[in-house]
């Protein structure tokens, strides 16, 4: 960092032992907390993992699913995927359907999927982190029983998805007096804080083969759901550490989760748009913009065609990132750039959805983990697990109800998630760690940043604050995308530019969550210092010890 690019809306966090970027303040306050008692970057990350889903729980939950990334000191990354699969008894020709959407009915208790969070938050503190369960937890218990101050952002969250909290505890254990939260309101979850005092006792059984799960059991014969106790205890041993997918991107090793996630399309897109100096590109201007967004365009049809769970069907993860099938994917792009960006589907209004966080955690030892759950939409199926406080996911409904899909829902089966932490690594050694929630628009972010990291060499703050863009491309769309979300504070000349070569593009303001809501964090391995930033189109927060 040499004092070059733009001023900041906040400073770099920096920390001599640890940093942390998460989607709350008060979630990273709880990761600091784990440093101060000696804890390293996994009981940190844990900590706000467990956080988060006091503070923003329409995006998160111990019964949600997701994927994260874990380096330690001197080896290469690691994955862990818990993005949950179908119920032994799912049936999809006989699953509840709503006009528009591609799976299942995404407001029925038949669209919850088997949960992966907690035992994969279980599972990494057991084989990289520190200290025990019980202390990792106590932040959360502590704020879920004396509440959490509610923002701005947080009443958005609210007022965008309480609708869809199912009537009688699930309604009610949100919105006691039975009223619209407001920014100020102080949220109290005693129900979830004696949830989290049984996982402090009995570890993540009690979720899967104890008292939690038997709540949760009930409510499925209940509402006529799909789960089972089979099905939770079973979950825990199917969760298995695995290789990252990677790709050199101009000096750097990008790694990213491997499928069923459909991440390699990141690394598709920055292995496509590396056939163009970007570094030499004004910052910004409509080159710097059109060669990333037509790379991430031509790729994003390759995770229509491939992406799934590889336990079912063949994703060739090689063949789609090899030297050759990117050369026929550049052709295309510089095809696009020469005609410009009038050919493409007209996208029909869908509903802009998302239930999902992302979170970075460095330390100074060399290990650093990120991770992005979800539970779907917000407050994913709407039904809140009676006496627990726990909300429910419907990732089922990101899966598909057409026969001979990729992605066809079937029992134990996992589907597509566009879901991409990323660790950079420099020199041999971890440099940089990067996700964001927001839906497909989790691959065009995470491209943007890291161009903004290395072809730009702009500080992890300043990566995450510029403006960015996304395609309208997310389940509801019509594919190829044929229009760009973007952010107005793109140079004029870009707009103009954009505008001339006919592109299609909805400006949205200075500011919008629309375009995800970053974390990342980087080590400088001559001073030894960390940074990390977090992304103030929501309510991140980063902090350092």
């Amino acid at each position: 960092m040499d004092g070059r690019g733009p001023r900041t809306l906040r400073p770099v966090a920096f920390g001599r032992r640890g940093v942390i970027a998460s989607a709350n303040a008060l979630a990273s306050q709880a990761a600091v907390r784990m440093y101060a008692a000696g804890g390293n970057a996994v009981d940190a990350a844990i900590a706000a993992a467990f956080a988060t889903t006091v503070a923003e729980p329409y995006y998160s939950s111990i019964f949600g699913v997701g994927t994260l990334l874990v380096t330690r000191p001197g080896q290469p990354p690691r994955a862990l995927d818990y993005l949950g699969r179908a119920p032994a008894a799912l049936d999809a020709s006989r699953l509840p359907r709503q006009p528009g959407h591609r799976g299942p009915d995404p407001d029925s208790i038949c669209s919850v999927g088997i949960p992966g969070a907690l035992a994969a938050w279980a599972r990494v503190l057991e084989d990289h982190g520190t200290l025990p369960m019980a202390d990792v937890i106590a932040p959360a218990i502590e704020l879920a029983e004396a509440g959490v101050p509610l923002q701005r952002f947080d009443f958005e969250g609210f007022d965008g998805d309480a609708d869809r909290l199912h009537a009688g505890y699930s309604r009610s254990n949100y919105l006691p007096e039975g009223r619209a939260v407001q920014a100020g309101d102080v949220l109290r979850q005693r129900d979830l804080a004696g949830s989290f005092r049984r996982i402090a006792a009995e570890g993540a059984g009690a979720l899967y083969d104890g008292s939690l799960g038997e709540a949760v059991v009930r409510e499925m014969e209940r509402r006529g759901g799909l789960i089972t106790r089979q099905d939770l205890a079973t979950c825990p041993a199917s969760l298995a550490w695995s290789e990252p997918i990677s790709i050199d991107y101009r000096g750097v090793r990008v790694y990213t989760s491997p499928p069923p996630t459909s991440a390699f399309t990141l690394l598709a897109s920055l292995a496509i748009a590396a056939g163009w100096p970007l570094g030499d590109m004004e910052h910004l201007g409509p080159d710097h913009l059109l060669i990333l967004a037509e790379s991430l365009r031509a790729a994003r049809m390759d995770t229509e065609r491939w992406a799934g769970d590889p336990d079912f069907v063949s994703v060739p993860v090689d063949e789609l990132l090899s030297s050759g099938h990117i050369a026929e994917l550049r052709a295309r792009v510089e095809d696009r750039l020469r005609t410009g960006g009038g050919a493409g589907a007209a996208s029909a209004p869908g509903p802009v959805k998302s239930s999902t966080t992302h979170l970075a955690a460095l330390d100074a030892s060399g290990l650093g983990i990120n991770m992005t759950h979800s539970m779907g939409w917000g407050f994913g199926c709407g039904v809140v697990v009676e006496g627990t406080g726990i909300p429910l996911n419907h990732s089922l409904h990101w899966g598909r109800l057409e026969p001979g899909h990729n992605n066809e829902l079937r029992p134990g089966k996992r589907h597509e998630w566009p879901i991409a932490p990323a660790q950079i690594f420099r020199d041999g050694r971890l440099w940089a760690l990067v996700g964001t929630p927001g839906n497909y628009g989790i691959l065009a972010t995470t491209a943007q940043v890291i161009s903004n990291l290395v072809d730009f060499g702009l500080d992890i703050q300043q990566a995450i604050e510029s403006p960015r863009f996304r395609w309208t491309d997310d389940t509801t769309d019509s594919l190829p995308p044929g229009r760009l979300v973007a952010e107005t504070r793109f140079p004029a000349a870009t707009r103009e530019a954009l505008a001339a070569r006919g592109y299609d593009t909805e400006w949205v303001g200075d500011w919008t969550w629309r375009v995800g809501g970053m974390q990342g964090a980087v080590v400088d391995p001559a001073s030894g210092w960390l940074s990390a930033g977090a992304d103030p189109r929501r309510n991140g927060y980063a902090l350092g010890w």
